[in-house]
């Protein structure tokens, strides 16, 4: 399990899927931590910075929601560039009437690029066992990805 920061993302054992994990003190910090996850399981790209495209906004009724439509958008968006997802910053992320709304930046590195090398082709993050829940030490939050 990776640690940083007061955040932490790591992996759980599935037969078909991967599941992830992923922990920070604030929301954004954990949407954050959940896009690295996702990021580090399609591709190693260590020392890459990537260039910052624009992610969202995205809406859902719930956290579990949100989750799952932000971490689909930065699969979708890497996955239509043809590049690799580096890393994800949250810009604004809030409750916005009966719903949470959240937009960022998704930074992408071509295939092509030195130091960016294909682990697993992730396709979705799934609903099966989703869950954005808030502890004494911040937030936490579970997810499986399709392969």
């Amino acid at each position: 399990m990776a640690v940083q920061r007061g955040r932490s993302h790591g992996y759980l054992p599935h037969t078909a899927d991967v599941g992830l994990t992923a922990r920070a003190p604030t929301l954004a910090g954990l949407f954050e931590e959940a896009a690295l996850a996702i990021a580090e399981l399609a591709a190693d790209t260590d020392g890459i910075e990537g260039v910052p495209v624009l992610a969202g906004p995205v809406t859902a009724c719930d956290l579990d929601g949100l989750a799952f439509a932000w971490l689909n958008e930065l699969i979708g968006l890497a996955e239509s560039a043809g590049q690799a997802l580096v890393r994800a910053v949250v810009v604004r992320i809030e409750p916005q009437g009966d719903a949470w709304t959240m937009e960022g930046r998704a930074f992408l590195a071509p295939w092509d690029r030195p130091g960016v090398r294909a682990r697993r082709h992730v396709k979705a993050v799934t609903f099966h066992r989703l869950a954005v829940e808030e502890g004494p030490e911040g937030f936490a939050l579970t997810a499986y990805a399709d392969l």
